[in-house]
């Protein structure tokens, strides 16, 4: 897997709309600020963001952008697929995106030591990434400026 600075801003952005709690609504200024993006990158992410119902838009005075869904519910893998695509280092690891192993010493994939390798790691990405929440994230970051964080959370 290759976090792109697209699924990099695309994470710190739900995480702010996340960490603003429930029905805030976010002006884009306010919310590039926050999340470190520049202005004509964040709105190519908004835009993208949206259909999946991961953020919603609204408009008018007190217009802005808020998460779409309760942040328990958006996870930061479908974040990361939907910009970065497959969690997987290489294509023949990949469960959706699947391309057969290129290596002509390799039987069959079953024997390919390599792609069993490569599965373990795209496992342990999806592990991680598949049982994280924007919840998750928010309680962590709280949990952190309270002084309170336990070794290994993170800091976003």
């Amino acid at each position: 897997m290759h976090l792109s600075s697209r699924g990099d801003y695309a994470v710190r952005v739900v995480l702010e709309l996340a960490a603003a709690g429930p029905g805030a609504v976010i002006t884009a200024k306010e919310l590039g600020e926050r999340a470190g993006v520049p202005p004509k990158y964040l709105m190519v992410l908004l835009r993208d963001l949206q259909p999946r119902g991961i953020i919603r838009s609204a408009r008018g005075l007190r217009g802005g952008y808020s998460l779409g869904r309760d942040p328990s519910e958006v996870t930061v893998a479908e974040v990361v697929r939907l910009m970065d695509g497959p969690l997987a280092p290489i294509a023949c690891a990949s469960l959706t995106a699947h391309v057969p192993c290129p290596t002509v010493r390799c039987q069959s994939e079953s024997d390919c030591v390599l792609r069993a390798m490569w599965l373990d790691v795209r496992q342990a990405i999806s592990d991680i990434l598949d049982k994280t929440t924007f919840a998750d994230l928010t309680e962590r970051r709280r949990a952190g400026e309270d002084g309170s964080a336990s070794n290994g959370a993170y800091s976003i």
